[in-house]
């Protein structure tokens, strides 16, 4: 019988490296607050939209595609693209702070596809999952098919389990203190997304 505590000695590890960068506010974590005062079940359609994204991404990592993200023009790309975009869904959040969430669907037309841009908008995706998760891939590798795909299972279902968390905490939010809540929840999270765009932008010019 294979001994098995390796495998679940990495999934445990990998998890705990994952946590600081999922509790870090991020791009995702703040569209996830702000469709949350639309639905308390937004952060399950955002994981879903994060997922579509990043796990083709993922998979072409284990073919070899991560010797590219070392390449200093396609960080810069990124950087800027993801930087102009944040801007636009910045201003597109803040904009829509006097909407009811009933009515209005925000800066996205679902919190599945505000999980799949603010994913494409995150050049921090393609720089963590080139270093740290490259990292983390060739020793899910090195342990075989199962571990390979119970890395990415367990990875995505500590990020499903926190967008859920923050998304029901939002709706609770809002239920209670109303659209005094909706709006500074969109001022805030637009202000987040600003600092994050305007910080790729700079990033990308310190390349």
């Amino acid at each position: 019988m294979p001994d098995i505590s390796p495998v679940i000695t990495f999934l445990f590890r990998s998890v705990l490296i994952t946590l600081p960068g999922l509790f870090t506010p991020g791009p995702v974590t703040a569209i996830t607050v702000e469709r949350g005062t639309v639905s308390p079940h937004a952060g399950a359609f955002v994981t879903m939209g994060h997922g579509a994204v990043e796990l083709p991404f993922v998979i072409l990592l284990f073919m070899g595609l991560g010797r590219f993200t070392g390449y200093s023009s396609v960080r810069v790309i990124l950087a800027l693209a993801g930087g102009v975009f944040l801007l636009y869904m910045a201003w597109k959040t803040v904009r829509s702070r006097n909407a009811l969430p009933v009515r209005s669907a925000g800066a996205f037309s679902s919190s599945f596809s505000a999980g799949m841009f603010m994913t494409i908008a995150n050049p921090f995706l393609l720089f963590w999952w080139g270093t740290v998760g490259s990292t983390l891939i060739l020793r899910a590798i090195e342990l075989g098919t199962a571990a390979s795909v119970l890395f990415y299972v367990c990875h995505i279902s500590a990020n499903f389990f926190w967008f859920y968390f923050l998304s029901f905490l939002s709706f609770k939010g809002y239920t209670i203190m109303g659209r005094g809540y909706r709006f500074t929840v969109s001022i805030i999270c637009g202000g987040i997304l600003s600092g994050f765009g305007v910080y790729f932008i700079i990033t990308a010019f310190k390349i």
